[in-house]
């Protein structure tokens, strides 16, 4: 496993949980940031082009307006995913996946309340490359990093779920164990696996209806620690995100739960997820570092978590608010703090847009938020 500055593993997860895909959960709470505001106007420009040169034509994007995957947004669970699902279905018979990948990035760039829920929409779209390709191999050649590499999870989610417009369906477990090791292709680049392994955690959830203890037996029929556990932290995620709130292995007093009671080897994994739900309990960031604190042996997975769960604010513009919070942490607990949040950042674009803001804003340890940036840009991402 690739490790950090100081010598720490890269514990790796996916996208910050707040806004993550299939979240319908947080919607709601994403609209009253602005989803629904409309892209600000562009003042015209009051000179013309030089005499004899013919003016550029800005043709529109070609994605779905954005105000029709606003109101998909908007809508209420399973309808918003039926929703985004035939606008790109309509789309991909008249434009290419990667011009669609391209418009939803502009949009992303362009309207800070899609940029932090555009991750269902592009889960919808590589259930529509997915649904066109016939394969896991071809759909991941067509997707990119693109709104936290959604479009790979949505890929997966198809795979595993098919053309069903429940919101899962019951299997045996060893339907599970069977199908689980076939949904990713080890041979393809690490971090592209990775997203693969951490779809497949989400998607195993929907094929479950939320049974994580099945989610987990699914994810340990793969081969290689590694694999098994960037798939637990899928399951995990989804655990705290799901709209089937009613079926969430939750406790409405224990802020550590299931973490502390599911086995040691998924303890990691778990806490890596469980600052979010911690969050949504009401626990402010310096609560959540100290009930990580009593987290034993993962007490420093828990910091990372909340890393990841800052690095929202700092996506969103925010990055020296983003930075003071995880300056609440200490020591060990900053430095983990830090790390969750530049991998969740990283892991948004492949690239240091929105690490190098985060690093830039902090009081302390700046030197170790670039070099950690840095050894997992190159490590993990290749680059």
């Amino acid at each position: 496993m690739p490790r950090a500055a100081d010598g720490k593993e890269f514990a790796r997860e996916a996208p910050p949980v707040v806004f993550y895909g299939f979240m319908k959960t947080v919607l709601a709470v994403t609209m009253i940031f602005g989803l629904c505001a409309a892209l600000p106007a562009r003042a015209a420009e009051s000179l013309g082009p030089p005499a004899g040169v013919t003016p550029a034509v800005e043709l529109p994007p070609p994605a779905p307006p954005l105000d029709a995957l606003k109101e998909c947004l908007a809508r209420q669970a399973p309808g918003g995913d039926e929703c985004l699902d035939l606008l790109f279905r309509g789309e991909l018979e008249k434009h290419a996946p990667g011009a669609l990948l391209k418009s939803v990035h502009q949009y992303e760039e362009e309207d800070a309340g899609l940029r932090l829920a555009c991750h269902p929409v592009v889960h919808a779209l590589g259930r529509e490359i997915f649904r066109v390709k016939g394969n896991i191999h071809d759909a991941f050649l067509a997707c990119d990093q693109t709104c936290h590499s959604g479009c790979y999870h949505g890929a997966v989610e198809r795979f595993l779920r098919g053309d069903s417009k429940a919101p899962a369906r019951h299997v045996t477990e060893s339907e599970i164990v069977r199908k689980a090791p076939s949904a990713c292709d080890v041979t393809v680049e690490r971090r592209v696996y990775f997203q693969c392994l951490h779809g497949l955690g989400h998607a195993l959830m929907f094929f479950t209806e939320n049974d994580v203890d099945t989610s987990l037996k699914g994810c340990d029929a793969l081969s290689g620690a590694w694999s098994q556990e960037s798939c637990y932290g899928g399951v995990f995620m989804e655990n705290v995100v799901s709209a089937l709130t009613d079926r969430r292995k939750m406790s409405a007093t224990d802020p550590h739960y299931p973490c502390d009671d599911v086995a040691q080897k998924y303890r990691r994994a778990c806490y890596w997820m469980q600052t979010s739900r911690m969050q949504e309990m009401g626990l402010t960031t310096e609560q959540q570092l100290q009930e990580c604190r009593n987290a034993g042996a993962f007490a420093l997975d828990c910091a990372q978590s909340v890393g990841r769960d800052v690095s929202n604010l700092s996506r969103g513009g925010n990055s020296l608010f983003a930075a003071a919070q995880c300056e609440r942490g200490k020591g060990d607990a900053l430095r983990a703090c830090i790390r969750g949040a530049v991998y969740a950042l990283i892991d948004n674009t492949w690239d240091l847009t929105y690490a190098t803001p985060f690093c830039a804003a902090l009081k302390e340890e700046n030197a170790y938020c670039t070099q950690t940036s840095s050894d997992y840009l190159k490590t993990f991402i290749g680059k």
